[in-house]
């Protein structure tokens, strides 16, 4: 298992996500183009995650393979939950 801290940003708008997530939520991340993975979302200090907002989080992955050769402090990355994606981060702490 892999954690990381991540900035990220939860989109707003029409075809986007119209309710806020919490602790636990699980999306599918892009780190590499056509593969996607999925990750267990912790928030730090709030109850929820509303479209719109930006925060910082902590992200765990269970297989670093689909994470890229690229993986490293300062990749930007999107999350979905179907084919268009739901928003988008930047990974601030590998842990």
């Amino acid at each position: 298992m892999i954690k990381i801290k991540a900035k990220i940003k939860l989109f707003e708008g029409v075809d986007k996500r119209q309710t806020a997530f919490t602790n636990g939520y699980r999306p599918l991340f892009k780190f590499i183009e056509e593969t996607m993975t999925s990750g267990q979302i912790s928030l730090i200090n709030q109850e929820q995650f509303s479209p719109g907002e930006e925060g910082i989080v902590e992200i765990a992955f269970l297989n670093k393979e689909l994470l890229g050769d690229d993986f490293r402090i300062g990749k930007r990355f999107n999350f979905y939950e179907s084919e268009e994606p739901l928003g988008e981060g930047e990974i601030l702490e590998i842990q």
